[in-house]
């Protein structure tokens, strides 16, 4: 794993192998989640097999936005982005992961300071917000020059961790900005925020990303209100593409796809963990090939 995130050549050659293997229609160029942060000046460890973390309580050398196109990892996942489209002769979509803001400047200031700021020293959370906002506009201009289709993470403002009035407050106003951004270049933009959405599913939508991808939340209890209005990505649980079987996964397929949402990106509620078998998500893809014809 060090060298899959560390080399553009070895992430490339990873993702365009699974795209093949798996036959699913887009490819997402993701490491882990402390890239921003790590060309920033946080202090990273990448061990040989496992996802980089930053180094607790956090070590930031400088509270300023990084050069996307020089500084940490961030060129490595750039590049991944150019050779991904070079091999797929743009027959799929790519899309480009990058942190949202509030998630990042989380990182910067150490999770458990930041939260309890935006109760008790507010105006400190807004300067580590306004610095990783400023980077993470730039981070998202390369993407898109890059040819990818930004998608936007912010796991740490998950409404399992903070409350819709405080994600009003510190997260939606900052991401709405990056979808300013990416609609200003013409591109469109994806969001995802981990966890329980049901909350806070009319601010995600309402930042003006052009899809949204949901986690903690089913399809069936969302669609009357979103369908027609917003495209929705998801419709199955990581948690059983890991510990279910193929015919689980398919006959959730099937749940979902059967609600007949007028725009749906079937997809995995998350992340896929590495030790999820590949018979699932084969299984997964097959039952949306069978669904189409």
């Amino acid at each position: 794993m060090a060298e899959v995130v560390t080399q553009p050549t070895a992430l490339a050659r990873a993702l365009f192998s699974a795209y093949r293997f798996y036959d699913y229609d887009g490819i997402t160029v993701f490491t882990d989640t402390v890239v921003e942060a790590e060309a920033m000046g946080a202090q990273v460890i990448i061990p040989e097999d496992e996802d980089p973390f930053l180094l607790m309580p956090p070590q930031v050398s400088r509270l300023e936005p990084a050069d996307p196109d020089r500084d940490g990892r961030m060129p490595v996942v750039l590049e991944a982005i150019l050779r991904l489209s070079e091999l797929t002769g743009g027959r799929a979509t790519i899309l480009g992961s990058l942190k949202g803001p509030f998630s990042l400047a989380s990182m910067l200031a150490g999770t458990e300071r930041f939260l309890i700021d935006l109760i008790g020293q507010p105006d400190r959370a807004r300067d580590f917000l306004l610095v990783a906002t400023e980077n993470q506009r730039r981070y998202l201009s390369a993407i898109v020059r890059s040819g990818a289709v930004p998608f936007i993470g912010d796991p740490v403002a998950s409404g399992s961790v903070i409350s819709p009035e405080q994600f009003s407050n510190f997260a939606q106003p900052y991401l709405k900005r990056l979808v300013e951004d990416a609609h200003s270049m013409g591109s469109p933009v994806g969001l995802h925020v981990c966890g329980d959405t049901s909350r806070i599913l009319g601010q995600l939508f309402g930042t003006g990303a052009d899809f949204v991808s949901i986690e903690d939340v089913r399809l069936v209890s969302v669609y009357p209100e979103l369908d027609g209005k917003a495209t929705i990505m998801g419709g199955v649980s990581t948690t059983l593409l890991l510990d279910g079987t193929a015919e689980d996964v398919q006959a959730e397929v099937r749940r979902s796809l059967e609600l007949r949402l007028s725009r749906l990106i079937l997809s995995s509620g998350c992340d896929v963990p590495v030790q999820t078998p590949f018979e699932n998500i084969r299984a997964m893809v097959a039952a949306v090939r069978e669904w189409s014809s």
